[in-house]
């Protein structure tokens, strides 16, 4: 499993529920479970929308049917089920799309939590948080990982190609034979999750490069 896509940190398996579940089994769903929300799917299995917390709590405002408020605000207030409950269209992620990509889908969207889709069917939840984790990566396991991969990817062993990781900052030094041979490292190694910089220092021995 390649540790820089959504499915290697995702929870797979979320809990999920059907367009009738009732308003209170919901709340007893995400209380006893620790979540944040759960997703809402149809007959065949489709995620069809998302029940979150936000979404309960309009049956606490004191008035349920204010007139100035947003309608679809108004109609969660007095929602019974999670098809008046939930928010739909759900916002979704592929499984096999990267943690940039998914970075970026939580800065556009402003949501606390994407459900992750594999064949169209929902394989599991990825929250900000999970994204975050990534980051609390040990520096000696992130060191072994990049020193492989560029060995084994690139064919620039230890004599050629050093790495240092120090609080998630890659350094790298070295020397290889083409300027064109540098800049394929620092890609290699910003695909990993985990990497808070990449520092590329490598000298080269001819200039490829117009």
């Amino acid at each position: 499993m390649n540790a820089g896509m959504v499915s290697a940190v995702m929870t797979a398996d979320p809990i999920t529920v059907s367009p009738q579940t009732p308003f209170k089994d919901i709340a007893e769903l995400l209380t006893a479970n620790g979540i944040g929300a759960v997703g809402v799917l149809d007959k065949t299995g489709a995620l069809v929308g998302v029940v979150s917390e936000a979404d309960l709590l309009p049956h606490l405002w004191e008035d349920r049917k204010p007139r100035w408020r947003d309608r679809r605000l108004a109609r969660k207030a007095t929602a019974c089920t999670a098809k008046d409950l939930m928010t739909s269209p759900a916002v979704t992620i592929d499984a096999e799309a990267t943690l940039a990509a998914a970075a970026a889908e939580f800065a556009r969207t402003g949501v606390r939590r994407l459900f992750v889709l594999r064949g169209g069917k929902v394989a599991g939840v990825l929250s900000r948080r999970d994204l975050v984790a990534v980051f609390t990566r040990g520096d000696a396991d992130l060191e072994r990982e990049i020193t492989d991969r560029v060995r084994d990817r690139l064919d620039l062993g230890p004599d050629r190609v050093r790495v240092q990781v120090r609080a998630g900052v890659v350094m790298v030094v070295g020397r290889v034979e083409r300027r064109s041979d540098i800049d394929p490292v620092t890609r290699l190694i910003q695909e990993l999750s985990g990497v808070v910089e990449v520092r590329n220092r490598l000298d080269y021995v001819w200039n490829d490069v117009a």
